[in-house]
């Protein structure tokens, strides 16, 4: 019978805050999203204060204040690096794992003829003694079931983060998804929730107990999976490839609104750069590039206006000032003064695997690929060895440092140290 666990970093963001200054671990910590603006994460502490998830922080912080809570900006770089050392810790201790979110990963313990419970102790005392990160471990015979269990872990303290459901009498595992309710198992969200309790349907136990055919009938073949899934009917199997992805969008709302071309060709820039490395990281190219641009939506009495430009590629291309140069014809055509611009939105599409290139008769020849990838490969070491952005491209702007930064991008202003990906905001040890 297969046996899958699941691991979950603890309040993921907060944790990697707590990990570098560690006088934070027995504070309220929250994080904020893009431009300081709402709370998407929390620590235990925070979150007993109220309900405080996803408020904007202007409603909260005097609040939040009384408690002693310490509030940071969403630090991207640090999360990432701490995402990729977790996981690559945790994937030495099975033979298959699957990386679910930047904080979770399933693995197949299938065949361990050890006691399970005693083997993810090890592991999450591995993984807090190497980075600090506390972690659950829930262990089922299907993946919503390590799911449950890896909740109930965390709920419960006297399992001490660690709770094997496979190895209990059907009893034993009844009584705990008693206790927990229908809307927080896997993939039960907030608009199913509802039907189900009309049925009667409260806890996860209840809907173990519903007949497949009506989940089926009545809601979704994904219900049914589900109930399957809760008897133990391992329906989810492992996701060992993961699929590259077929569209690439990279977008944020802007720090200070953007009033002039220069600015917003920066911004365009910027984000055509971030989206061509993530292609050259899935080893593809693609055949369509998209511009779009829009003022604030929630400000009615401002002039609003907002656009959309696709430009088609001869021949697919990874090569970041080639898309650079036709991401800034794009703004260039939709662009117009006397509007104050809130956000952009860059979106690569057509995306194709790299293979030879078939060229065309009546059309220009391509460029010089061979040179094209030297040069992406070249800049792409340089700053995965020195930092990001080391070296960039000029129409991206020069703004080295968070003084410097230019007004479009986005407000930090709560940013801690980016102390596992920049030289200069290292931990000094005095």
């Amino acid at each position: 019978m297969p046996v899958f666990a699941l691991i979950d970093g603890n309040s993921f963001y907060a944790s990697c805050e707590c990990v570098f200054n560690p006088s934070l671990w027995n504070r309220p910590v929250v994080v904020l999203s893009n431009n300081d603006g709402c709370i998407v994460a929390a620590n235990t502490k925070a979150k007993a204060i109220g309900p405080i998830a996803f408020k904007p922080l202007f409603q909260v912080e005097k609040y939040l204040k009384n408690y002693n809570t310490a509030i940071f900006s969403s630090n991207y770089e640090l999360y990432g690096d701490m995402s990729s050392r977790m996981h690559s810790i945790v994937g030495g201790f099975a033979p298959i794992q699957e990386i679910y979110s930047i904080d979770e990963s399933f693995l197949d313990f299938s065949g361990m003829n050890w006691d399970l419970t005693e083997y993810a102790q090890e592991l999450k005392q591995t993984v807090k003694q190497s980075i600090g990160i506390p972690v659950a471990v829930g262990i089922g015979n299907s993946k919503t079931l390590s799911k449950a269990a890896n909740h109930l872990a965390k709920k419960t303290e006297h399992y001490n983060g660690v709770l094997d459901l496979s190895s209990m009498s059907e009893i034993d595992s009844d009584q705990l998804l008693k206790k927990m309710k229908v809307g927080n198992v896997w993939g039960i969200g907030r608009k199913l929730t509802p039907r189900l309790n009309a049925l009667g349907i409260r806890s996860a136990y209840d809907l173990k107990k519903m007949d497949r055919n009506q989940a089926r009938r009545n809601f979704s073949v994904v219900l049914q999976t589900t109930v399957d899934e809760l008897n133990g009917i391992a329906r989810i199997q492992f996701d060992e490839v993961i699929a590259n992805k077929q569209q690439i969008i990279s977008s944020r709302s802007f720090g200070t609104p953007v009033t002039d071309l220069q600015a917003m060709q920066e911004a365009v820039a910027t984000y055509t750069a971030r989206a061509a490395l993530k292609l050259r990281k899935q080893h593809t190219q693609c055949m369509q590039v998209g511009v779009m641009i829009t003022t604030n939506t929630f400000k009615a009495n401002e002039p609003q206006y907002s656009n959309w430009k696709y430009i088609q590629l001869r021949y697919p291309s990874s090569s970041t000032h080639e898309l650079i140069h036709l991401a800034k014809e794009a703004l260039r055509s939709i662009y117009k003064e006397g509007y104050q611009y809130k956000k952009a939105m860059v979106v690569l599409s057509d995306i194709r695997e790299h293979s030879q290139i078939q060229t065309d008769l009546f059309n220009p020849q391509p460029r010089d690929t061979q040179k094209d990838k030297r040069l992406m490969t070249a800049v792409d070491t340089i700053n995965g060895y020195m930092g990001k952005r080391t070296v960039q491209f000029a129409a991206e702007g020069i703004h080295n440092s968070e003084q410097a930064k230019a007004d479009w991008q986005m407000n930090r202003n709560r940013l801690s140290p980016r102390a596992t990906t920049r030289w200069d905001e290292l931990k000094v040890v005095k």
